[in-house]
């Protein structure tokens, strides 16, 4: 293996959960394309790229995925649960043997997301 890539999630609005992500991380779309009638966006996280793919009707719901959850190290913890809170979203807050803090939650297609402090 040479690096990270992607990592592909299944979305019911393509819309919507670019906004999510936008608003959220502050990244960027940096592609949009449609393959097999479905709609694809690509946006940067630090070393690789996470696919928001909309499949085609009836196919666009999320499916029940029996995964873990994707991380992501943030310099602004504090502000993201500020965030988190704003939206209304339930989060767990979980302290590490070390100190550090890491924060479980879902976004709005229900696919599990952690957040961790700089440091862990």
């Amino acid at each position: 293996m040479t690096s990270f890539n992607h990592i592909g999630l299944f979305v019911k609005n393509l819309e919507a959960s670019m906004e999510f992500y936008n608003d959220f991380f502050g990244v960027t779309v940096v592609k949009e394309f449609e393959s097999s009638g479905g709609k694809i966006a690509l946006i940067n996280i630090g070393g690789g790229q996470v696919e928001l793919i909309q499949r085609p009707e009836p196919k666009n719901v999320s499916p029940n995925c029996d995964w873990g959850h994707i991380a992501f190290q943030v310099p602004d913890f504090e502000e993201k649960l500020k965030q988190i809170e704003t939206l209304g979203l339930e989060k767990r807050i979980v302290t590490t043997p070390n100190g550090g803090r890491l924060c479980f939650f879902t976004d709005p297609d229900g696919h599990s997301l952690e957040l961790m402090e700089e440091g862990l």
